[in-house]
């Protein structure tokens, strides 16, 4: 088996958005298989918490506008700002599958050296290219 250079997957989640349930089992599988610590936590600073990595997600997809008010209100105190970064690792980065909100993550935080979002976007850029090649190389 190989090993997992992170001990332990820390999870925040607001409650009334819990991760699903299948997630959470399959999570918890790899956890006890690889010998990390798995924490589902409603707490962003206990997340954070040592973390080398902090990530966030968009909180309203598409499909969701209907909901942006309610959301909005529900993922306060959600934000990932300097604030957060502080309980994290000396060497944290952030990620974000993008578009970004300033609501989910500050401008200080994205913006910063620690933030590699456009690289994450640029690797999601090329895997796609691969893809589709092999789509039209099979098809064509």
């Amino acid at each position: 088996m190989p090993s997992l250079p992170r001990k332990k997957c820390e999870s925040c989640f607001r409650l009334g958005f819990e991760p699903d349930l299948r997630i959470t089992k399959i999570s918890e599988q790899y956890s006890n298989e690889y010998g990390t610590k798995l924490l589902l936590t409603t707490d962003p600073l206990e997340a954070a918490d040592g973390a080398n990595v902090l990530v966030t997600d968009t909180w309203i997809s598409m499909g969701q506008e209907e909901e942006k008010k309610e959301r909005l209100k529900a993922f306060q105190g959600y934000q990932i700002t300097m604030q957060t970064a502080k309980s994290a690792a000396s060497n944290w980065t952030f990620l974000h599958c993008l578009p970004r909100k300033p609501e989910e993550v500050d401008d200080e935080v994205f913006y910063s050296p620690q933030s590699l979002v456009f690289q994450e976007a640029e690797n999601r850029k090329w895997t796609i290219m691969v893809k589709k090649k092999k789509i039209i190389v099979v098809r064509g």
